[in-house]
């Protein structure tokens, strides 16, 4: 399932045959027309993920993504993921809209958004990672 989520940011970024690079081949010496091309150094785009528990008797799935999602557009970002009304959780992987990078003011924001409503349980902001080139493993 995440492999799909994976996907879809990549689809939503223009670029389906985007080459994936190694760790050693990430690091070889290349022109500032290349890094940009493959998205190296200067160039890097960055993501992150969100998890988190909501309290299923405040709010329900549908009203939560709503919110959810007026708040990622707000902020021209985009969302790949989705919940489960059942267990009460909801994750997926937030990236830029356009050209560019999360950051880590960006994560501060989404855990301050997320402290501030009553029906988040447990929110889990993970780390910065490449979106280009560090799959995550299934």
């Amino acid at each position: 399932m995440l492999d799909q989520r994976w996907r879809v940011i990549r689809i939503s970024k223009g670029l389906l045959n985007m080459k994936t690079l190694s760790p050693a081949e990430m690091l070889k010496p290349r022109k500032r027309r290349l890094r940009k091309k493959l998205r190296l150094s200067e160039f890097q785009e960055f993501y992150f993920r969100v998890t988190l528990q909501y309290e299923r008797t405040q709010i329900d799935l549908d009203t939560l993504l709503d919110l959810w999602i007026d708040f990622v557009e707000a902020h021209k970002w985009s969302f790949a993921g989705g919940g489960s009304p059942e267990s009460g959780a909801c994750d997926g992987l937030l990236c830029l809209s356009d050209r560019g990078s999360m950051t880590e003011a960006d994560r501060e924001l989404v855990r301050e958004w997320l402290d501030r409503h009553p029906w988040c349980l447990k929110a889990d902001i993970g780390p910065l990672k490449d979106c280009w080139h560090e799959v995550e493993p299934d």
